[in-house]
């Protein structure tokens, strides 16, 4: 085995084994993007003084209803163990590829 080799071989495990963390840190910056944007959003929706405030009524108890909803399927992914901070490499590679699969079929 050549000196190239066993530093290409040393290099793809590292790279592997980032590989949970690196999409953990992907899922952690567009949950962020996602936080500020339903912010943005429902600050929006909630103040719109161009509509009567019975429909400003509406609008909050959809977003409560919205918001209870992700509620309940972010418990029932906990529960189910669908948690990425256990995501091995091997299934973190499955998840990015069916990802990219995905992106591709889109085209």
């Amino acid at each position: 085995e050549t000196p190239d080799a066993s530093a290409e071989e040393k290099m793809e495990q590292a790279l592997e084994e980032a590989l949970p963390l690196f999409l953990q840190t992907a899922w952690a910056a567009v949950v962020t993007d996602i936080d500020s944007t339903m912010k943005e959003v429902g600050r929006k929706l909630l103040k719109d003084k161009s509509v009567p405030w019975q429909i400003r009524v509406r609008r909050s108890q959809a977003l409560q209803r919205l918001g209870e909803i992700f509620l309940e399927e972010g418990t029932k992914a906990l529960a189910s163990g669908e948690s990425a901070k256990t995501m091995t490499s091997e299934v973190a590679k499955a998840v990015l590829q069916e990802a990219l699969m995905a992106s591709v079929k889109g085209k």
